[in-house]
Formats: C-alpha cells, sequence, structure tokens
C-alpha cells in the first residue's frame, strides 16, 4: 500500500490512495453504458469491472457486468470459453439478487443469464435451471410489471417447455415434481404482453413469430417474422434473431 503523506490541513481535501470517489465509480459506469449503446461489449465490460474494483458493488452494477459477460458469449469461438463467460454471467447476477432481492432488473438478469448458459450444461442441469428461470422472470413482473423483457422470458419458457423433447421431459418430471403447465399459446401471451410495452423491439417479434409458427399459425407467423425484420437494429442481438426470423420464415 501506498503511505499517506499528510502535510497540514491541506491533505484533507486530497482523495486517499486506494479509495475512489463515488464520483469515479458514477463515471466509469456511465463509460460502460455509453459503450454498451454501441455494442461494444468488451470495452464496456472492462469499464465496469474497473468500477468494481474501486468500491462500485451496487446491485445495478453487478447486473451490468452480468449482462456483458452474457453479451460476450456468442463471440466466444469454443464451449469451454463460452460456458466460462456464461458462468461468471450467472455467477454477478446472483450477487446482485442477493445484494438487492427487490431489485427487479437483477431478478431479469439472472434468468436471462441462466437462459444464457443452460444449452451448453446437461440435460439434468438445464431442465433445473429452466425452473430458476421462470421464478426469477416471474419475480420481476412481480417487482415491475413494465418491463417488457420479462415478458419476453417467460414467454421463451413456455415456448421452450412446450417444445421439450421426449429425454428432457423425463427430467423435468423429476425437476419439477410433474411437467409445468406451459404452453405455445401463454408463450403468444406473454410476447403479446412483452409487444405492448415495447413494439419497436426486434426479438418481440420475431419470438411470437415462431410461436405462431409452432401453432400451425402460418399467416400470423409470417406477419409478425416479417415486421420483426423490417424493424431497425438497435440490439447486440438483433442481428441473430432476424437471422432467426428468416430460418423460420424458409421452413412455413
Amino acid at each position: 500500500m501506498k503511505r499517506l503523506i499528510l502535510i497540514g490541513l491541506l491533505t484533507l481535501a486530497l482523495p486517499r490512495p486506494g479509495f475512489a470517489s463515488n464520483d469515479s465509480i458514477a463515471a466509469l459506469v456511465a463509460k460502460g453504458d455509453a459503450l454498451d449503446q454501441q455494442f461494444k461489449t468488451q470495452e464496456s465490460l472492462s469499464a465496469y469491472l474497473e468500477a468494481e474494483k474501486l468500491g462500485g458493488n451496487d446491485a445495478d452494477l453487478l447486473r451490468k457486468i452480468a449482462r456483458e459477460y452474457a453479451l460476450a458469449m456468442p463471440d466466444a469461438k469454443a464451449k469451454a470459453e463460452k460456458l466460462a463467460l456464461g458462468q461468471k454471467s450467472v455467477s454477478y447476477a446472483q450477487r446482485a439478487v442477493a445484494t438487492d432481492p427487490k431489485n427487479a432488473l437483477a431478478h431479469l438478469a439472472l434468468a436471462i443469464c441462466y437462459g444464457r448458459v443452460a444449452p451448453l450444461l446437461d440435460n439434468r442441469t438445464k431442465i433445473a435451471y429452466s425452473k430458476l428461470i421462470k421464478e426469477h422472470a416471474e419475480q420481476s413482473i412481480a417487482l415491475d410489471a413494465t418491463n417488457d423483457y420479462a415478458f419476453h422470458v417467460l414467454g421463451a419458457w413456455h415456448y421452450e417447455m412446450a417444445d421439450l423433447n421426449p429425454v428432457l421431459r423425463t427430467f423435468a418430471k423429476l425437476i419439477y415434481g410433474a411437467l409445468p403447465a406451459a404452453s405455445y399459446e401463454d408463450a403468444v401471451k406473454n410476447f403479446k404482453k412483452a409487444i405492448s410495452l415495447a413494439p419497436q423491439r426486434v426479438a418481440h417479434r420475431v419470438e411470437i413469430g415462431r410461436t405462431y409458427a409452432a401453432l400451425g399459425e402460418k399467416e400470423l407467423a409470417r406477419t409478425e417474422l416479417n415486421k420483426g425484420l423490417a424493424l431497425p437494429s438497435r440490439e447486440k442481438d438483433d442481428a441473430e434473431s432476424k437471422q432467426r426470423a428468416r430460418d423460420a420464415l424458409e421452413k412455413i
């Protein structure tokens, strides 16, 4: 540690080495936010992590770190690297919820992070995580029913659970105690709610379109998928969502 040299009263106005001001942390968080808006995931993550090193440990910073780790996963080449990033995202989101259990966005971040890492895990853990996804999405909605993406996550949960293959259905019975009440119809209801709150979000349109396709509602599916493709890309995941839309259209 650096030595503190006190020179009269002047030193009372100087920052003490090893102690960051709240302004320094806030500036780094603001920098990370700006970089996130530019889809500069690694740079944003670095800014947030630096803020954490300086003493930032509130739920909002922790969930933002979790988000960037999750967003970095598709850019990783190897499965092991993707999994490591996913596990870090889950860990930070868990810390965010533990820090502030009443933070709706922290619960949403944890639900999303579980969803991001689940496909990389064994079948039993995948289903166990699906239960946690639902729990935290519902908790997020209970705390703040105005967040569109919480309804999107719950809609995605219904879609995935309704689409389980026989092997995963067996694990679902073990983890849930019985097959959970999930359906494409409930997925549509949740995606509709998400769209009503944020009609400009590409993913909402794409996923409700894919759900209509699963229900055999081809015209509705085409309409929503094309609406999603027509929307401007505003988020890092939008390119992936639009590719999902194109893939779904080809199958209809």
